[in-house]
């Protein structure tokens, strides 16, 4: 984790690293549909798929990332103190 000064994330606060690979699963998955659906009618109605898929794939995998990260926005929790216990 990246110090921000005298202020450090307590370890506890790190991403959720099982929505991180869900992201990603969901990123791969969703970019081989898309890419078939490219492939297999380039000028008709699957190309307007892929394009579909395209959006709703990076949709999903942007909000599971902003969800993993969720526990960054909690700033107030942030501190760093040399008396304080860890664990």
């Amino acid at each position: 984790m990246i110090p921000m000064g005298d202020r450090v994330p307590m370890f506890k606060l790190r991403p959720y690293r099982s929505l991180l690979l869900v992201a990603f699963f969901v990123l791969v998955i969703g970019g081989l549909l898309s890419a078939y659906f490219f492939v297999e009618d380039a000028y008709r109605t699957g190309c307007h798929r892929g394009v579909f898929t395209a959006i709703i794939t990076l949709i999903a995998v942007l909000l599971l990332v902003v969800v993993a990260f969720s526990r960054y926005g909690f700033r107030h929790l942030w501190h760093h103190r040399p008396g304080y216990k860890r664990g």
